[in-house]
């Protein structure tokens, strides 16, 4: 039964990232449509530069921590962390159903970059 509210919430998060990304599709292709073919070369970097801004690199990254995770809890191995094997806490499971580390591990693997970018 919690799996199968677990998976909802990931294919729901997952549908939401991809709205946005094709709702943008939607405009820009309507926008290339009204375009003169001079125009439509200065359209198309348009839309590159709009769909990347809205499925920037966050969304991105987030897109394929959801598929991830999907596939853990095909798998049998959801809720365990990647880097160490331990469970993954309930809570953080619950703020963050794609999480792959449990928060030792992700705060471990934030450090080294907290340290680089105070440099």
């Amino acid at each position: 039964m919690m799996d199968k509210r677990i998976r909802q919430r990931l294919l729901e998060r997952r549908q939401e990232l991809l709205a946005r990304y094709h709702d943008e599709l939607a405009r820009a292709t309507e926008e290339l449509d009204s375009r003169d073919s001079e125009d439509v070369e200065n359209a198309t970097e348009l839309w590159d530069a709009r769909v990347l801004s809205v499925l920037g690199n966050t969304d991105a990254r987030t897109l394929s921590e959801i598929v991830a995770a999907i596939r853990r809890l095909d798998d049998g191995c959801y809720g365990k962390c990647l880097e160490c094997g331990q469970a993954i806490g309930a809570a953080r499971l619950v703020a963050l159903p794609e999480a792959a580390s449990c928060f030792d591990c992700a705060l471990a693997a934030e450090r080294p970059q907290a340290v680089r970018l105070a440099r």
